[in-house]
């Protein structure tokens, strides 16, 4: 249905100002969000790079509990297996039964339960323990502890190792176990003694989480830093892993912080809406501009056009990309160009074909006038010569000279007849393939006759080819060639007829000794009733070479004439059978 100019231009504003709103709500909860999630970020970034400072001074915990303290930010420092750092408050040290005697310091934080009382309880120095551990290169990483009857355990990695719900993903990870004494065990005498970050579970939680990720692809450092957003208890988290080398020793600094704080993101929302307004503010400058461009271009296309169309230009037309009253009148105006463009390159044909056939007309009624000119004396005077009794002995001699032209006119006319079909474009030969040398043996036993009384040498270089043609026009083409040497060759000079294959054709040529053609005369040569007046002959009617012309193009072949050391050589190609 065609929809008013008007209403599309009321829609349009509509949506203008509607797409306007909406773009303001959708920054407001989308990339405000971003925005602000993205400045945290920053934020968190700006607190690991302090952490690291300020751990060189006062140490990593202490650095921690300040940060946390002052700024409400979880970090901490983890080594390449992604174990805490320096854990002074709370461990474990275990005596191996193994050829070296070493001690293993086993970090308690990581173990479920780790400060209930069942395991001070459990944990006590001189205990006998069996360690599973997980084997990663040189390092073993405990992950259960067992004392007799009771233990504690890293379910993180437990549960992904061992079970009914064990994850075939981490099927690889090696595992052993360890057998030792208990000769150490530092506990904090009282949860509220105990240091940051032990007492932050949820923290603790996601660092044993990214170590068994380590675990699990053996270690393997990471070449960049990692960012992640977590959702626990309706509460969002970022979190922010940086890898780090420190005296030629791997490591990472593991940060933590809430999305969560609203004063924070009111501030953060005065800092965006200006950016925002500004923002706003040009996009409509931007889309009032488009939206004028747009409604004026196509009138100025259109103006544009018509004028090219005024000058008998129609190579441009107009785009139409609506059906509204605009796009209908750009259609029109295309149908009209197309059609005058049409009408206009149809009558210059017509223009172009009437002054041809016109020039055709003319030079044809020219020719047969002078070409019926000849014969029509020559039997009038023989007519008058019979009808008056002069030389009566004759007599014979008279007939014969009439019914030599009579036979000459009615070639003539059979010649006349032929071109004329050939030349109306609508002959379409009937194409076959056939022995090329076959058909000029015939020509030559044809015309045998005429070459003997000449007393001319006819040599022949042939070769079986089978080509491609209408056999029937192609030997009358050899005969007007070959009729065309004897007429112009000297009594006891020679004709050679030469066959040659050449790739996907076939060459046929017809080489006679005698006087060269000019160039002027090799240009119209092959034009009607035409004839070299050094080369001129009574015989013939003027047109073979213009019927071998035509013939030869229905065949769509390469042919032409051209002259040699002794004479002049007409030649053409054919197609070879596949």
């Amino acid at each position: 249905m065609k929809k008013s100019i008007v209403f599309k231009w009321f829609v349009l504003t509509a949506l203008l100002f509607s797409t306007m709103f909406l773009f303001i709500g959708i920054t407001q909860n989308y990339f405000f969000e971003k925005y602000y999630i993205d400045k945290k970020s920053d934020t968190l970034k700006t607190y690991m790079n302090e952490y690291l400072s300020l751990a060189e001074k006062v140490g990593a915990e202490t650095a921690s509990g300040k940060l946390y303290k002052n700024n409400h930010i979880w970090i901490t420092k983890l080594d390449e297996y992604g174990r805490i750092c320096d854990v002074n408050d709370y461990y474990i040290e275990v005596l191996l039964k193994n050829d070296a005697q070493r001690d293993l310091r086993i970090p308690m934080y990581s173990f479920e339960g780790q400060f209930s009382s069942d395991v001070l309880s459990s944990l006590r120095v001189g205990d006998e323990v069996i360690i599973d551990v997980v084997n990663i290169a040189d390092e073993r990483i405990p992950y259960l502890i067992q004392t007799g009857s009771t233990g504690v355990v890293n379910l993180n990695i437990a549960n992904k190792l061992h079970g009914p719900n064990a994850d075939e993903a981490y099927s690889h990870i090696s595992t052993g176990l360890l057998r030792g004494r208990i000769t150490k065990a530092v506990f904090p005498e009282r949860r509220e003694y105990i240091s940051f970050p032990y007492q932050e579970g949820y923290f603790l939680e996601q660092v044993k989480e990214f170590q068994f990720s380590l675990l699990a692809d053996n270690a393997k450092h990471l070449q960049r830093t990692e960012e992640l957003s977590i959702t626990a208890n309706f509460a969002q988290y970022k979190i922010i892993i940086e890898p780090v080398v420190e005296n030629g020793v791997r490591g990472y600094i593991f940060a933590m912080t809430s999305l969560q704080p609203i004063d924070e993101a009111i501030s953060v929302i005065r800092q965006f809406y200006p950016y925002f307004f500004g923002f706003t503010l040009l996009c409509v400058i931007f889309l009032a501009f488009i939206f004028s461009k747009w409604l004026a271009k196509p009138l100025l296309s259109i103006n544009n056009i018509t004028g090219k169309i005024a000058n008998l230009d129609f190579t441009e037309k107009l785009p139409v990309h609506s059906d509204d009253e605009i796009g209908q009148l750009s259609q029109n105006i295309n149908n009209l160009s197309n059609q005058m463009e049409t009408y206009i390159g149809q009558l210059k044909q017509d223009l172009d074909k009437e002054r041809k056939l016109e020039t055709i007309r003319k030079e044809f009624i020219a020719g047969v006038s002078h070409e019926l000119k000849t014969p029509l004396a020559v039997m009038k005077s023989c007519l008058s010569i019979l009808k008056d009794g002069i030389a009566a002995e004759k007599r014979e001699h008279y007939f014969q000279a009439m019914e030599d032209e009579i036979q000459r006119t009615d070639l003539l006319v059979v010649n006349m007849l032929d071109l004329a079909k050939f030349e109306s474009g609508t002959y379409k030969p009937e194409m076959a393939p056939f022995e090329i040398d076959k058909v000029i043996t015939e020509v030559c036993r044809s015309l045998a006759e005429e070459i003997r009384k000449k007393n001319l040498t006819l040599t022949l270089r042939l070769s079986s080819q089978l080509v491609i043609g209408h056999k029937g026009l192609i030997s009358r083409v050899i005969t007007n060639f070959l009729s065309n040497a004897i007429r112009h060759t000297e009594k006891g000079h020679e004709i050679s007829i030469t066959v040659s294959a050449n790739g996907q054709t076939v060459e046929v040529s017809i080489e006679n000794q005698g006087d060269q053609i000019s160039e002027e005369d090799r240009k119209k040569i092959w034009n009607q009733f035409y004839r070299v007046e050094a080369r001129n002959s009574k015989a013939g009617t003027g047109l073979g070479l213009a019927i071998s012309k035509e013939i030869l193009e229905l065949h769509h072949a390469i042919y032409g004439v051209e002259n040699t050391k002794d004479g002049v050589r007409f030649f053409f190609s054919l197609p070879v059978q596949p």
